[in-house]
């Protein structure tokens, strides 16, 4: 005769035996998926954000096309105010010595300093820009706040709300771009219009004039 289980009687040890096969075997599988999926996903980047550690930098500040900090050795620190904001220059600060304290966010040769305060020293001489000519260029607009190493990840469609926040508040924006081996790349879009946060996250192609300011490349979108 096959058991039959009542809800108000023991289970029977048959269906409690068959039972408890069942769930072993789920749970292998719950566990097993659970495996496959993390081990499936990409590595995140070798971003830092280094909050509440201060330190002091000095070098030339410029304001344009966005305020960075300019060092002997490696790009310019790029430079951002707390939050979701970029960093406004003092009015006379710009070619000028400084003393920068903040917090660094670095992305492999990408750098930024999260401005807390900043002090100025005596004038020095202007950042140059060379003409590289014009370009046309495919890639995903991001803010370089976030993806330098503030978020992470911090680009792709799982971040576009905040990086379009981000864009609105001042922090410089970037056209990050791959190359046929799949290296990416951060070129700053220095004419940046706020049309252009409807495509933050997509797949965009932007024309215009290519510069070299200081080893960072820059793109003067037409």
């Amino acid at each position: 005769m096959h058991e039959f289980y009542v809800g108000y009687l023991p289970i029977p040890p048959g269906i409690r035996k068959f039972a408890r096969r069942v769930i072993g075997v789920l749970g292998v599988i719950v566990v097993g998926a659970a495996i496959a999926l993390a081990l499936s996903q990409g590595p995140f980047a070798a971003s830092t954000f280094e909050f509440r550690d201060y330190r002091e930098f000095d070098g030339v500040l410029v304001t344009k096309p966005y305020p960075a900090l300019v060092v002997p050795g490696g790009l310019p620190w790029l430079l951002a105010g707390e939050g979701k904001h970029g960093f406004t220059a003092p009015n006379g600060f710009e070619g000028r010595t400084v003393r920068i304290r903040g917090e660094r966010i670095t992305r492999g040769a990408d750098r930024m300093l999260e401005v807390q305060s900043v002090i100025a020293g005596d004038p020095s001489e202007a950042l140059t820009e060379i003409d590289l000519g014009p370009t046309q260029l495919t890639g995903e607009i991001v803010d370089t706040k976030c993806y330098f190493g503030v978020m992470n990840p911090g680009n792709g469609k799982v971040h576009r709300d905040c990086a379009a926040r981000c864009l609105s508040g001042g922090v410089p924006p970037a056209l990050l771009v791959r190359d046929a081996s799949g290296v990416t790349k951060t070129v700053l879009i220095a004419n940046w219009r706020g049309e252009l946060l409807n495509h933050v996250a997509e797949p965009i192609t932007l024309r215009g004039r290519l510069a070299n300011a200081g080893g960072r490349l820059v793109l003067y979108a037409e």
